[in-house]
């Protein structure tokens, strides 16, 4: 449009044409300019996920960094991949945070995915692009592949759970006590309370699972890649249920306990083996 009014003004010497001309050039140049203005001085700092698993889409935090004094990002698209997410505004010094998907493929330590910033500011007649990569990695976790659960022996053989002296709350009962104020109702014993004139509370025992240490050699599959997805599976099923775990790779043995930090320990080494 611009250029044929461009050439109109020449042709006819029209001064209004010269003036719209003047007035459209001087447009585009204050918006490329606010435009370019837009993505300068800005950085991306990743917030990944807990846990990463190969092949699952994770969700990321990403946050825009303004690094200016006193002027705001406006209308800034960030892209990863094929998902996109628009951040409308961050005043001056600030950051702001947006999430965004990312699939990672392969198990073990990657690096952090690049991010496009798209910026159609002020009025999306200039679109510019702006790649930025956060230096960093991080262990993306094997992705787990069910399998059959190890069978668990108890006491003489038996399987089922082994019986301690603490109190819990779904094992045997070890004695009778009074009511306390704080027990739940199915533990009252009802008969029991009907004969004294006050309430009468079971006292369970608790029960812990057998450790078992899992030997990657005789976990399920039928490559190296199959059985670490097995193991990874059966690592995230029976902590779920509070039994302790403990790993076996070769002649590197991790003993057999339960919690968080035993999940993260045995999910990241089952990540990065055979990768140093």
């Amino acid at each position: 449009m611009t250029l044929l009014l461009g050439f109109a003004a020449v042709n006819t010497g029209n001064n209004l044409l010269y003036l719209m001309v003047s007035a459209l050039l001087g447009f585009m140049a204050i918006s490329g300019i606010l435009g370019k203005w837009n993505l300068s001085r800005i950085g991306v700092r990743f917030i990944p996920a807990e846990e990463v698993y190969d092949g699952t889409p994770a969700l990321f935090g990403v946050q825009l960094v303004n690094h200016r004094r006193w002027l705001p990002i406006f209308l800034m698209e960030l892209l990863i991949d094929n998902t996109e997410q628009l951040c409308p505004f961050v005043d001056a010094a600030q950051a702001r945070r947006v999430n965004l998907t990312y699939t990672f493929q392969g198990r073990g330590r990657q690096t952090l995915p690049a991010v496009t910033l798209r910026s159609r500011f002020p009025i999306n007649f200039f679109i510019r692009y702006k790649t930025l990569r956060e230096d960093g990695s991080l262990i993306v976790l094997p992705r787990p592949r069910p399998c059959p659960m190890p069978s668990q022996a108890g006491p003489e053989g038996r399987q089922g759970q082994t019986p301690t002296w603490a109190k819990g709350q779904d094992g045997d009962i070890s004695r009778i006590s009074d009511y306390q104020g704080g027990e739940p109702l199915k533990l009252i014993h009802w008969k029991l309370s009907a004969r004294h004139d006050a309430l009468k509370v079971k006292v369970l025992e608790a029960t812990t699972q057998t450790p078992v240490v899992l030997d990657l050699a005789e976990v399920p599959g039928s490559t190296q890649e199959q059985r670490i997805g097995s193991a990874a599976y059966l690592v995230i099923q029976m902590l779920r249920t509070g039994r302790p775990v403990g790993l076996q790779l070769g002649t590197q043995i991790i003993p057999a306990t339960a919690g968080r930090q035993q999940r993260r320990h045995l999910l990241e080494t089952l990540a990065t083996y055979g990768q140093d």
